[in-house]
């Protein structure tokens, strides 16, 4: 590098830096960042996070759902930012995208039947399935049930019986959930309206276990008296009570499931290391993308669920791109598919990596960091500048070392309480794995899960305050290499 152009970089760092330290404006008590981290810690706002969240949790996304356009529209949308920062491609064939093997499965309703004996055949358009496993042909015994009042039981055994529901109005919504329960191979609701089979999800590690559905009352009229059962037994009376008729007649529904590929990619992004000898190893900094998407015309926006998350590694993108001085070793971001649907884009990057886990230094994870910790006891006011960090302590404790090292520049107010939701994100795949990780988790609120997580309701000077933190932490995890994992699990285990 010539030296003026060395000059003209300095100018452009201390230029940053100045105009930084006028904006500096993190919690009492933070002292400012590392000369030359400054640059990039100052350029993460809120202003450009309400910008960025606003898109991710606005309608065009329509909540981000596993298998729904709203998750492509999204992972290609980060990938043009990312794109736009300059950071390169970690994906497949040159992309930022690592795709999972998911397919969408329906059942073609018009090569789909139920038989029985006596010749017995109902058309696949006279029932519809909202779960079921991958086979086709699911046969077994006959069985009918009739579920009313409050909290009824059935006491016979319905193990793999194909199973035949009428119930009253208030154990319509729960009568497939309660009886799913023995394990049978199949249970049909009978209902006046016309059914429908919704499509299903695929994906690694899903075995679905039983088949339920819906079937007209027709046609369950029609398999009842093949079987012998008076059709009158499916009428709901006023004075029923729960009882079953269980009979020996075998019933086989035949079914014609299509499968098609899903696009549900992880997106990965790099920052090469500045250290030619040391950029091979790295950290890795993730965010799951993904949220409840559309469900039955409800949109659940996820603004904090995961768009904070999203955003502030966002952030810290931006913010490495635009520094001067980049981190020693190589940063890894990605942002995972599937998450609500049990941390399927972590877990299928981690049996199939496209990096060496051994160059891998720790894996700083960012799930739900906008918003303000609410329990019946604890009001959110209490909560505007904590958050808890997770599993900090759980590996080689010089990570957790260096969060706090960081977090003298931001003054986060950490808890250390929430270490019973360490599984439920995806930095537990890694540290199954044999790595170091951290979680930073804002804790819940009334709008987890819940079409009222907008961006309306995010605390950005918190959204922001994570991405500072993280971006620190990366700097010094990248300077100190690998965070190497106690052999004794209790150290792991030891909390302060």
């Amino acid at each position: 590098m010539t030296f003026l152009r060395k000059a003209f970089q300095y100018c452009l760092f201390t230029a940053a830096a100045s105009v930084g330290s006028v904006s500096f404006s993190q919690y009492n008590g933070a002292v400012e960042p590392p000369e030359h981290l400054a640059p990039g810690y100052h350029a993460m706002t809120e202003e450009q996070s309400r910008e960025w969240l606003g898109i991710l949790a606005g309608p065009v996304f329509e909540g981000r759902g596993t298998g729904q356009l709203g998750y492509v529209r999204a992972a290609h949308w980060v990938a043009g930012k990312v794109a736009e920062f300059g950071l390169e491609p970690k994906g497949e064939a040159g992309t930022y995208f690592q795709f999972l093997p998911v397919t969408r499965q329906t059942i073609d309703a018009t090569q789909s039947e139920i038989v029985g004996a006596a010749d017995l055949k109902i058309p696949g358009t006279d029932f519809g399935l909202d779960r079921f496993i991958n086979q086709a042909e699911i046969a077994g015994k006959l069985s009918f049930v009739k579920l009313v009042g409050n909290a009824p039981k059935v006491e016979d055994n319905l193990r793999d019986r194909i199973v035949i529901c009428v119930t009253d109005e208030q154990n319509a919504g729960r009568a497939t959930f309660m009886l799913a329960r023995q394990r049978p191979a199949a249970v049909l609701r009978v209902v006046e309206t016309a059914p429908s089979s919704a499509p299903q999800l695929r994906r690694p590690r899903s075995n679905p276990t039983g088949t339920t559905g819906t079937i007209t009352k027709q046609a369950a009229t029609k398999i009842a008296e093949a079987s012998g059962l008076s059709a009158d037994w499916l009428n709901v009376k006023a004075d029923d009570s729960t009882s079953l008729n269980a009979t020996e007649a075998d019933l086989t529904l035949k079914l014609r499931i299509r499968d098609e590929p899903v696009a549900v990619p992880n997106v990965l992004a790099w920052i090469p290391g500045s250290d030619p000898e040391l950029r091979h190893e790295y950290v890795v900094i993730g965010a799951h993308l993904d949220h409840l998407g559309n469900q039955g015309g409800i949109v659940y926006p996820g603004a904090d669920d995961n768009g904070s998350g999203s955003t502030a590694i966002l952030n810290i993108a931006k913010a490495m791109s635009q520094n001067p001085v980049k981190p020693k070793r190589s940063v890894l971001f990605t942002w995972f598919a599937a998450e609500e649907v049990g941390l399927v884009g972590s877990a299928y990057y981690c049996d199939n990596p496209l990096l060496p886990f051994e160059d891998m230094v720790c894996m700083l994870n960012i799930d739900m960091v906008g918003r303000n910790e609410e329990k019946p006891q604890e009001p959110a006011s209490e909560n505007e500048d904590s958050l808890h960090l997770v599993g900090s302590k759980k590996g080689d404790l010089a990570l957790h070392d260096a969060i706090e090292k960081a977090n003298k520049h931001v003054n986060l107010a950490f808890e250390f309480d929430e270490e019973g939701v360490f599984g439920r994100s995806d930095q537990a795949n890694y540290y199954r794995k044999g790595i170091s990780v951290a979680f930073l988790f804002g804790g819940f609120h009334p709008d987890y899960h819940q079409p009222g997580d907008k961006p309306e309701k995010i605390n950005y000077k918190k959204l922001v305050s994570a991405a500072r933190l993280f971006y620190l932490t990366a700097h010094f995890a990248a300077d100190h290499g690998r965070f190497v994992m106690p052999k004794d699990e209790k150290q792991a285990e030891k909390t302060e």
